[in-house]
């Protein structure tokens, strides 16, 4: 058996563990410690940065509701207009007033079927 170190005889004597042995389990504590830390951390951000974007989304879908309401109204609006700018009473009295047109006769109307 190959000895680890060279005064392992001496360490085993006096009772005393051999120093690198000590130190690499502090060294991988401390490994195991900011690996946590890290871990954390950036499970943290993750969670931070999850919650942002869910407020900026729902300040988007509340812009684009309010947008929707706009547009529906003014839909409303001009569906509207059109129905006021079609209506016959009102093509009549523009045929009337403005292009001096009069109603046609009875005897100058002809029927095409």
């Amino acid at each position: 058996m190959k000895k680890a170190h060279p005064n392992w005889e001496r360490i085993l004597w006096t009772g005393e563990e051999p120093r690198t042995k000590s130190v690499s389990v502090k060294f991988h504590l401390l490994i195991l410690f900011i690996l946590f830390l890290l871990m954390f951390i950036g499970g943290s951000l993750f969670y931070v940065w999850s919650r942002i974007q869910v407020i900026q989304i729902g300040y988007a879908i509340s812009d684009a509701l309010k947008e929707e309401r706009t547009l529906a109204l003014v839909n409303k609006k001009l569906r509207l207009e059109i129905a006021t700018l079609k209506s016959y009473a009102r093509i009549e009295k523009i045929a009337i007033e403005q292009l001096g047109m009069v109603k046609p006769k009875p005897d100058q109307v002809i029927v095409i079927r």
